[in-house]
């Protein structure tokens, strides 16, 4: 009973950080999930030709929002609730993994609510994304992993290759998870750690369910993209074959963990020594040793494939970035709280040393790497939540104060549990969980309620739209993170059109958007406007000005 009231809690929590979202921010990532779930429920079909391909696992959760309402806003909101309900099941499932390693029920309890509470796990269910469901799958994966190592049942084997499968539906990255659990099939094979006909069948099931999401994906493009993607296949082959592109590769590495553990307050640095002494030591059972062992080489993997495939944007998050390891963080977390329940002295005298310097290392792998980029490049502070709570400023990255202030606190964490016994663990939990909830807050406030109010005021058309709107749309000129907004606002989607005239205006429109460049009167935003047409809003000129003008009935 207290599980799943404590998940309720996780559930209206989420729900109420997100009631005053309007539209979406991560724009074209949020809208491209969107538009698959709305297609999947058998609606209209958008297209995003040129951008990067959103993989459709997320989507179909999504699907059953579409059914409830077709009312973009609404379908926004009950995608929120939908994260919340998901994201929160962080905690049962941190909860079981706790008490088949042996942690008491209370620890356990108080260890899963401080899990189910990790800033990034709670931001990213404030928006449509696939790290809103991520640590869920991935944590169900591993704990699947466990149990078939443990009490050999076929079923768990099983189950374990549908959800690293369904991985690779969700997001690329999906595929190095797949990679890494075909491999430790492999090994299960010729170790004979189970039936070896049953490691074939589960097997065969991994490859299956896999080729099934490259063929979801695959019609997914066809209908989305009708015109292609951007591809980054060859920005891969590169940044794997060339010197320069292996410097840039271990440079963001290197970025990617140094923000997993800062954003952790360093305890993810904590959990990686807790795996890595559960892989060497004698006396961990096979199935915690795998299991551990499955977790370091996912989070290396992880952020050396995210690293090479990510183009330089002359952004900040070029050089460090959270998101991709956002699915590994419960793990580390988890593995750190048991290390501190059963071994103090080790974490406060060795573990926290090493992960300190982790922390540092990686730290100066970026700085020397990045130099003045860092403060010179576009920074924006959805991607920087955590980091930006660490320094309180919202407005610029600050490496150095950041890694300072996340090594203070771990430091401070170190000593109590050393010298403070049993009270001074339950004083840290407390003081982690003052961090989390202050963290996820302030983001809340500074970073997405800030951006959405500032995001719906100049781009969203929500205020102009009626149900029945067929909306046109002149693309050359008009900024993308515009138009790709309206894409997902308008439920019958955009066609396009010429607003200088040279081809005629589709009878059925109601709704046009062109573009506003400074300079230019309203009226002559669209030179080739028929004289029933009137301008109902605008935009500031300047990068994304936009003109809408309805049809006079």
């Amino acid at each position: 009973m207290l599980l799943v009231a404590g998940w309720l809690a996780q559930v209206l929590f989420r729900v109420a950080l997100a009631s005053d979202r309007h539209v979406p921010l991560y724009v074209p990532d949020e809208v491209g999930y969107l538009l698959a779930g709305r297609l999947f429920a058998g609606g209209s079909v958008g297209d995003l030709t040129g951008r990067p391909l959103y993989y459709g696992g997320y989507s179909l959760l999504l699907t059953p929002a579409n059914w409830i309402s077709d009312d973009p806003a609404t379908v926004y909101r009950t995608v929120l609730v939908t994260n919340a309900l998901l994201a929160a099941t962080v905690l049962p499932l941190a909860y079981l993994a706790l008490r088949r390693l042996g942690m008491a029920q209370i620890p356990a309890y108080i260890a899963a609510t401080l899990t189910a509470l990790i800033p990034s796990n709670v931001h990213y269910s404030q928006f449509a994304l696939t790290d809103a469901v991520l640590p869920v799958v991935v944590l169900g994966w591993l704990l699947l992993v466990h149990s078939w190592l443990t009490s050999g049942r076929q079923i768990s084997g099983a189950l374990a290759s549908v959800l690293a499968a369904y991985t690779s539906w969700v997001h690329i990255r999906g595929f190095v998870i797949v990679i890494v659990f075909a491999g430790t099939l492999g090994v299960a094979w010729w170790r004979r750690w189970a039936d070896r006909r049953g490691i074939t069948v589960t097997a065969w099931l991994l490859i299956m369910t896999t080729i099934a999401g490259i063929q979801l994906n695959d019609w997914l493009r066809s209908q989305l993209y009708p015109r292609g993607t951007y591809g980054l296949e060859g920005l891969l082959v590169d940044r794997l074959t060339s010197i320069s592109g292996l410097g840039w590769t271990l440079s963001l590495t290197a970025g990617k963990l140094w923000y997993l553990i800062v954003s952790t307050w360093g305890i993810a640095g904590i959990g990686l020594v807790a795996l890595v002494i559960a892989v060497i030591r004698d006396r961990t059972s096979r199935g915690t040793r795998v299991t551990a062992a499955l977790t370091l080489i996912c989070t290396f993997g992880l952020a050396l494939a995210t690293s090479a495939a990510t183009p330089d944007e002359n952004t900040v998050a070029n050089f460090v970035y959270g998101r991709y390891l956002t699915c590994i963080a419960p793990i580390l977390f988890m593995a750190a709280t048991i290390l501190v329940v059963r071994s103090p002295l080790v974490t406060a005298f060795r573990a926290a040393p090493i992960a300190s310097g982790i922390t540092l290392f990686t730290a100066a792998f970026v700085w020397l790497h990045a130099g003045n980029r860092l403060s010179k490049d576009f920074f924006l502070s959805t991607d920087f939540a955590e980091i930006s709570f660490l320094t309180w400023n919202w407005d610029e990255f600050r490496l150095w104060p950041a890694t300072v202030t996340a090594l203070l606190l771990l430091a401070g964490a170190a000593a109590l549990i050393a010298y403070g016994g049993e009270r001074a663990i339950l004083g840290v939990a407390g003081m982690i969980a003052i961090l989390n909830i202050t963290a996820v807050l302030a983001g809340s406030g500074h970073i997405v309620g800030h951006w959405d109010q500032r995001y719906s005021s100049v781009a969203s058309l929500n205020s102009e739209l009626r149900a029945d709107d067929k909306v046109g749309v002149n693309f050359p000129g008009l900024g993308w993170r515009v138009w790709v907004l309206h894409a997902f606002e308008s439920r019958h989607g955009l066609v396009p059109i010429d607003r200088s005239g040279r081809f005629p205006l589709p009878a059925d429109l109601t709704l046009v958007v062109v573009p506003w460049h400074p300079g230019t009167a309203l009226p002559q935003s669209w030179p080739a406007a028929p004289p029933n047409w009137h301008i109902t809003s605008a935009r500031k000129p300047g990068f994304g000005g936009w003109v809408a003008w309805r049809r006079s009935h």
